[in-house]
């Protein structure tokens, strides 16, 4: 095993100094597009003999934004405006001390968001021709300003605000020696926000694909 390991990391070496990128820094700007789904929540009270179950079920959340990053070769940092919402069926079922049903109701919510978002990615560029290829893993954070829903809007819209992690590739293609194209695809993982977590005793994590496509230059 560790004669495996140490073969691995030999490898690996090998490829970055036989393929890794000259050290460059760019900056630009492009599209982003975030997905999420597979949260659901769940939670239970008690009232003078009667218990109301709460589910959220099916979440799924998605927003479209405009991003500028600034790239210094291993690192890349990203100032994205989003754009999207949340969309999720709410059941509340409660029950008398027997067990029996004495009331149902469901709804589904569909909360409008607009948000910054700050993203920092690792990564570590190989050189094919005119192509960087290069893997990714970073952090994001939402800093949601503004949420609406049927026209009413959330007096405390950073409660929304929520943490991500993201890995993944993305490829550069060399337009010119200043001009190239960036494509970038992640996987994503979201924990809960903070009104996610008011509102219910247990939540699930979101996962979900993360695209971005973009046009910088090197400086």
């Amino acid at each position: 095993m560790k004669r495996f390991v140490f073969c691995m990391i030999f490898i690996l070496i090998s490829i970055g100094i036989s393929f890794g990128a000259d050290f460059k820094m760019s900056f630009g700007g492009g599209l982003l597009a975030q997905f999420y789904s597979g949260f659901d929540g769940k939670s239970e009270t008690d009232i003078m003999g009667y218990t109301t179950t709460v589910e959220a079920k099916d979440g799924s959340m998605e927003y479209m934004g405009i991003f500028l990053f600034f790239d210094a070769t291993y690192v890349e940092l990203s100032l994205a405006y989003c754009s999207g919402g949340s969309e999720v069926y709410v059941l509340a079922v409660t029950r008398d001390s027997g067990g029996d049903i004495v009331g149902m109701t469901g709804f589904t919510a569909k909360p409008e968001h607009k948000a910054i978002e700050v993203c920092l990615l690792g990564k570590y560029p190989f050189t094919f021709g005119r192509f960087d290829v290069f893997p990714l893993l970073g952090i994001s954070y939402l800093f949601v300003f503004h949420v609406e829903e049927k026209g009413i809007t959330a007096d405390k819209p950073s409660d929304s605000n929520t943490l991500g992690f993201h890995g993944g590739f993305g490829t550069d293609f060399a337009l010119t020696k200043s001009l190239f194209l960036r494509g970038e695809f992640l996987w994503s993982i979201r924990i809960p926000s903070q009104s996610e977590r008011d509102a219910y005793d247990k939540i699930d994590w979101g996962m979900g694909p993360r695209l971005k496509l973009g046009l910088g230059y090197y400086f």
